[in-house]
C-alpha cells in the first residue's frame, strides 16, 4: 500500500530494502534497523508530547478567555492536535510494518551475534 501524499521517498527507500537479498546484509545493517525501531518510537513520543501541548493550550484558551476570537483559535489547536495524532500514529504504524515485514522475511538470515542466547543455570 503506497502512501498518497508525505514521504513517498522513503517508501519507496523502504520497498527498495525488502528486495534487497537478505543474505548478503551485515552486523551494520541489522543494528541500523534497530537505531530505525528506536527512531521510530523517539518520533511517535515527540508527536503525541506535540499533541499533548496543542490541547492543553487550546483548553486554556477556550477555559480562561472570553473573546470570541480567542476561543475560536483553541478550537483550532484542539483539532490540529487530532490531525498531528492521527498522522503520529498512520507513520509510526507505516514504519513498524516495514520493521516487522523485514524480520519475517529475513528469518534464516539473521546474524548469530545478535541471536538471544538463553542462559540455564
Amino acid at each position: 500500500m503506497k502512501s498518497r501524499f508525505l514521504f513517498n521517498h522513503l517508501d519507496a527507500h523502504r520497498d527498495y530494502f525488502h528486495t534487497y537479498p537478505k543474505s548478503k546484509l551485515v552486523l551494520r545493517d541489522w543494528l541500523a534497523l534497530d537505531r530505525t525501531a528506536a527512531a521510530n518510537r523517539r518520533t511517535l513520543y515527540s508527536f503525541l508530547r506535540t499533541m499533548l501541548d496543542l490541547t492543553i493550550a487550546g483548553l486554556v484558551l477556550i477555559h480562561f478567555f472570553n473573546y470570541h476570537a480567542v476561543i475560536i483559535l483553541g478550537v483550532l489547536f484542539i483539532l490540529l492536535s487530532m490531525v498531528i495524532g492521527g498522522f503520529s500514529y498512520f507513520r509510526f504504524l507505516r514504519v513498524q510494518s516495514h520493521y516487522h515485514k523485514f524480520l519475517r522475511e529475513s528469518g534464516a538470515h539473521f546474524p548469530p551475534m545478535l541471536a538471544r542466547k538463553d542462559h540455564h543455570s
